[in-house]
């Protein structure tokens, strides 16, 4: 006997990934994308390129940057989860622009 499985989210949007660390001198900083985390990990690899150093555990610091690249949303809890991360954004980036991770590594202070 066959049956119809029922779909619990339709919206074709990428479940949301966490935000990725980096410090850049003394500075924690976030990255993060309203997609599925491919943007955000693309311009953390330029960070590192840039010099930053990856951080696998936050601990009890908070970011003293938070980087939001955008995307386009294909649902609207995707268009309001997008929102709530730019509302808490200290930079928001159309795309991953790895030029500019390349200038925000040579401005960081070194430790």
């Amino acid at each position: 006997m066959k049956h119809a499985l029922r779909v619990l989210d339709d919206s074709g949007d990428p479940p949301p990934a966490g935000p990725l660390l980096v410090m850049l001198g003394d500075r924690l900083v976030s990255v993060v994308d309203a997609g599925g985390g491919v943007a955000s990990r693309r311009f953390v690899d330029a960070l590192l390129e840039a010099g930053a150093v990856p951080v696998d555990s936050p601990g009890a610091s908070k970011p003293h940057t938070r980087i939001v690249i955008r995307g386009t949303p294909k649902s609207p809890e995707a268009r309001v989860r997008a929102l709530a991360l730019e509302a808490s954004a200290n930079v928001i980036l159309g795309s991953v622009r790895p030029v500019f991770a390349s200038y925000l590594g040579r401005l960081a202070p070194v430790g």
